[in-house]
């Protein structure tokens, strides 16, 4: 019996001696930057549409009427506010019921996205952004998982002296708008910006 396990150990003990440890690998690194860079240092599909843009010609009463103009975006304004704006981005967002799907929402870099993935555009204020941010294609992968596509709305920052302003807008098939606002400094680093 004792010669038998012998046997049977002396194989294990010449196959654990012989194999090596694999080498070391040098650790890898990989960032992605978020923070603001000119547009052509930029290596991702990334459309910028400013204020006068999106206002030329225009109510401003949603993103159906400036967004249309990106390559690769769709947009159907249903013409049912309960059901909002339907996007998408290179197909991402097609088979949505209602609202938008498989997108990433942001409104002055606070998502406006819900974890399950659905998200509205009715609550971006047009009147007081000063550009809409559109990111298409892979990159957007920087903004998590299942983002086909990114929408970010930044709005002006308050001016250093205190701005009233106040329009009104009337067109054909009884369409109106009024609007005001107010912006201004509050202390030396922060201001206030309040639209209706």
């Amino acid at each position: 019996m004792k010669t038998l396990s012998f046997v049977l150990l002396a194989p294990l003990a010449a196959f654990a001696a012989e194999t090596t440890p694999p080498p070391r690998l040098e650790p890898v690194v990989v960032t992605a930057t978020r923070d603001a860079r000119p547009l052509t240092d930029v290596p991702a599909s990334l459309d910028v549409l400013d204020a006068t843009t999106l206002r030329r010609a225009r109510p401003a009463l949603g993103l159906a009427e400036a967004l249309p103009r990106v390559p690769g975006l769709v947009v159907r304004d249903r013409q049912n506010q309960a059901q909002d704006l339907q996007v998408s981005i290179r197909g991402f967002g097609a088979r949505a019921s209602f609202g938008v799907r498989g997108l990433r929402l942001y409104a002055d870099g606070i998502p406006a996205t819900m974890p399950d993935g659905q998200g509205q555009v009715s609550h971006f204020a047009l009147g007081a952004a000063e550009r809409v941010e559109v990111l298409r294609g892979p990159y957007s992968a920087l903004y998590g998982n299942s983002a086909g596509g990114v929408v970010s709305v930044f709005s002006e920052a308050p001016p250093p002296a205190a701005e009233l302003e106040a329009d009104a807008l009337a067109g054909s098939d009884g369409l109106w708008r009024a609007g005001a606002s107010w912006r201004g400094p509050l202390t030396a680093n922060a201001g206030l910006r309040v639209d209706a």
